[in-house]
């Protein structure tokens, strides 16, 4: 066997649920590996003796070979819980796919990513908050994780293709489908510039019951949830269920309180969630976990390095070049900005690490 049919033949073995199989890859670091051994699960106290007479009776073999000679013959590529380059905080949560189809950038992955979610049927104010709120966090170099879905996801996906962060669009459907059909325009964009992942079978259909399984990717890829605009009961609340139940971040954006689909939002900051108008304020509240995911990411010290691609970060950047550092004021003077749009600037590129606050309110070039 070779990863996948490994990978499909865990998958499709009848009990053998999510707990089991993280076991088995503690044990054995793989599921090529785990299935070799397959036999002595029960005895290492690895499953239960039913899963492993369960594997060994091969029931799964017709549904894996045709999940795999379907994928093969559309060339779908695909990451495994055992690649370096499955993402981290997914791996973390209690029930991670397997693996993941993909299509795209898959080094988004390694980003540090907060999810934006909300309303199918949104608001005029709902979509323009998601889109420009997405785009300052992808200005500040995060990835915009959301579920390819009409209303907020559309609006956070467009806003977030504005800045160097990218965005991941979570399917709810196999990566053979666009769903909805409307979004092919923004389908074709993410496979260009950003990435669209799934975890499930090739030819499988839009049903209610994948969502909430595609919703614990969407915040399990996160280091937080922000709802935008969303009903009581509506999926965008199940998304911040789960994302609590993964100890993430959940904020909310308020709304007019007549409108039945900001009563979630609402719903949530009275219990807690934190409360945001801007991009920034989530910056705000994630500025300890951003730097701790810079330094310890790769692909974050590369964008470290580099002009960065945001225009008025360049005009910054610029300022800064060959000086030992800037007061706060002289930047404001020198750009002709607000005092609020170059403080929110500056606090982007901090976050990116291109540049540093010094004492009095200075700024410098991080080296």
């Amino acid at each position: 066997m070779d990863e996948f049919s490994a990978s499909l033949a865990l998958r499709y073995t009848r009990g053998l649920g999510p707990r089991t199989w993280k076991r088995l890859f503690g044990a054995y670091g793989s599921a090529v590996a785990a299935t070799a051994d397959w036999s002595a699960w029960a005895a290492k106290g690895l499953a239960s003796v039913r899963v492993q007479s369960e594997f060994g009776l091969g029931a799964w073999r017709e549904k894996a070979e045709a999940e795999q000679r379907r994928s093969e013959d559309l060339g779908l590529l695909v990451v495994f819980f055992s690649d370096p380059a499955y993402p981290e905080p997914l791996r973390e949560i209690p029930d991670p796919p397997l693996f993941l189809y993909y299509l795209g950038d898959l080094k988004l992955l390694a980003q540090p990513c907060v999810a934006v979610v909300g309303s199918r049927q949104a608001s005029r104010y709902g979509t323009g908050m998601a889109e420009t709120m997405a785009a300052s966090l992808s200005s500040a170099g995060v990835c915009v994780v959301s579920g390819f879905a009409h209303g907020i996801d559309r609006a956070a996906h467009l806003g977030a293709l504005r800045g160097v962060g990218g965005t991941i669009a979570v399917l709810g459907t196999g990566l053979d489908l666009i769903y909805p059909a409307t979004n092919a325009d923004l389908w074709g964009q993410l496979a260009e510039r950003g990435l669209i992942v799934s975890e499930f079978a090739p030819g499988t259909r839009p049903e209610g019951i994948n969502f909430p399984h595609r919703n614990r990717i969407v915040s399990g890829l996160s280091l937080g949830v922000l709802v935008v605009e969303g009903a009581l009961g509506s999926g965008s609340l199940i998304t911040a269920e789960l994302a609590l139940a993964q100890n993430r971040d959940v904020f909310a954006l308020p709304g007019p309180a007549n409108l039945k689909t900001y009563q979630g939002c609402h719903q949530l900051i009275r219990q807690g969630a934190c409360l945001v108008q801007s991009g920034e304020d989530i910056l705000r509240e994630l500025q300890a976990r951003l730097g701790e995911h810079r330094v310890t990411q790769a692909t974050a010290l590369e964008v470290c390095r580099r002009e960065p691609a945001d225009p008025e970060q360049q005009i910054v950047h610029r300022l800064l070049l060959d000086r030992d550092s800037l007061h706060i004021d002289a930047l404001t003077r020198q750009t002709g900005w607000t005092a609020e749009k170059i403080s929110a600037t500056l606090l982007f590129m901090e976050l990116q690490g291109l540049v540093k606050q010094l004492p009095g309110m200075y700024y410098t070039l991080e080296t």
